[in-house]
């Protein structure tokens, strides 16, 4: 008997050590499950917003089959087509700010939380747009210094008392594009410091290195030192073609004007330059119709980092993809369908538009950036790379060298993709455009502030584009 008793307490225990290890292997199960939907909630609701933003699908594109986002194979969706809708500008500030006055960066924080009140629908609408795209940021700066420094932080500020007041009170605005991942700080106070003139004009410095470069100039003989594609070479009687001789793209080419002179071009002359790139890029097509997503960038004079004096653009076409910034662009269009179903470009330009930062010639639009990357940053979009958007181009760049006596660009941007089958993520045509500052200084205006923080400019968007919309109403209107 007292060995039966032994072996059903040994049964009983060997049964209670099976059910323990059963419930504990069972929580763990039930923990896993648990947890699995819970990081997928997490995920769909990781950020607020509206439409389907949080679903994981959306986020990062189609799932595998065990319904986790596939981060490298993030697709594109076909969008709306690019639609212009401006706002008239009086129109806004009656129904939406009736008590903001003189609109500016620096008053940028106060109207947006005005704006944010409004009963009217369609302000909220607008303003809910405006948010998601843009973060405005106002912070304070104050600063404490030795009355041995004074002299020198006066000279600084054209020894103006009351810019040396403004100094330990200092507004900074942190403007943020939620889609682009774009920062721009302004601080107004520093486009107020004076400029002090360079030892030599920009104009004389100019013309000095145009005499100096044309006589060994490649471009002024293009015949004999540049190089072709395997297609050939296009050419017109004001502009020609080449490959660039060190490549950055299989299909990547120059595209020139004839005449050396790198700021007295033309309207004909750039028209015949622009119309030949888009010449180019049908030829390139033709000869690789994988290859379908074009893209410009153009410097002007060496403070840009152009390595030769001699005006030309550079253009790319790629398959797959748009190369960098216009890339992210194209992804941040395609976020911004997701969340709103709508077009990045047209609600773009509405929001824009309301704000009183454009400038319209017929189709083309110009936009002067909330998010500059440089000084003076103006963004021309339109439906096609046509006639009105190298127009509008014109019109901003010529601004630049003529009024503003802003020698230096740089250009960049992308086309439609050439297909007309890629349908999906179909951006508009669009260029980035910004100053490049004097000249003749040596000192670069790109630091490590830009290239790996945010940018600093300084010049309030709310001028630029006054600028932009006096060059198209003289020159538009003399053409």
């Amino acid at each position: 008997m007292k060995e039966n008793g032994s072996i059903l307490r040994a049964c009983i225990r060997r049964q209670y050590h099976i059910l323990t290890a059963a419930c504990v292997i069972s929580v763990f199960i039930a923990y896993l499950v648990f947890y699995n939907g819970y990081t997928k909630r997490l995920i769909g609701s990781r950020t607020a917003g509206s439409g389907n933003r949080g679903s994981p699908s959306a986020r990062y594109g189609r799932l595998t089959s065990n319904g986790e986002p596939t981060l490298h194979s993030r697709e594109m969706d076909e969008w709306p087509g690019y639609i212009v809708h401006l706002f008239d500008h009086e129109g806004f500030k009656r129904s939406c700010l009736p008590n903001s006055s003189e609109f500016s960066i620096a008053g940028l924080p106060n109207f947006v939380k005005s704006w944010a009140k409004s009963p009217d629908k369609n302000c909220t609408v607008l303003y809910d747009r405006f948010s998601a795209i843009y973060s405005v940021e106002k912070r304070f700066g104050n600063v404490r210094m030795p009355k041995s420094f004074e002299p020198k932080v006066r000279g600084w500020l054209g020894n103006k008392d009351e810019l040396f007041q403004e100094l330990f009170h200092q507004e900074i605005i942190h403007m943020i594009n939620m889609y682009t991942r774009e920062t721009t700080v302004f601080n107004p106070l520093r486009d107020k410091r004076p400029v002090t003139k360079p030892k030599e004009s920009e104009e004389d410095y100019i013309k000095r290195i145009t005499k100096e470069s044309e006589a060994t100039c490649d471009f002024c003989r293009y015949k004999n030192f540049t190089a072709e594609h395997t297609f050939g070479r296009e050419e017109t009687k004001l502009s020609f073609t080449a490959s660039n001789i060190f490549k950055l793209d299989t299909l990547h080419a120059v595209v020139t004007i004839k005449d050396h002179d790198p700021i007295n071009w033309s309207l004909e002359q750039y028209m015949d330059m622009m119309m030949l790139t888009v010449k180019w890029l049908k030829k390139a097509h033709a000869s690789d119709p994988s290859a379908v997503y074009p893209a410009i960038i153009w410097d002007l004079l060496p403070k840009s980092g152009s390595s030769q004096l001699h005006p030309h653009d550079q253009v790319f076409l790629s398959p797959n993809r748009y190369q960098g910034m216009v890339e992210t662009w194209r992804r941040a269009a395609q976020d911004y369908f997701v969340d709103f179903q709508s077009n990045y470009f047209s609600d773009l330009v509405s929001i824009y538009s309301a704000l009183g930062l454009v400038a319209t010639h017929r189709s083309a639009v110009a936009l002067a950036s909330l998010t500059p990357r440089k000084d003076n940053e103006v963004i021309i979009i339109a439906p096609e790379a046509d006639t009105d958007f190298f127009e509008l181009i014109y019109y901003v760049l010529r601004a630049y060298i003529d009024d503003m006596k802003k020698y230096s660009f740089s250009l960049g941007g992308g086309f439609p993709a050439m297909s007309a089958e890629a349908k999906a993520g179909r951006i508009p045509a669009f260029v980035r455009v910004i100053t490049r500052g004097v000249t003749t200084e040596i000192r670069t205006d790109i630091s490590a502030l830009e290239l790996f923080t945010a940018t600093n400019v300084n010049i309030d968007p709310y001028r630029v584009i006054a600028a932009i919309q006096d060059s198209v109403k003289k020159r538009a209107s003399v053409k």
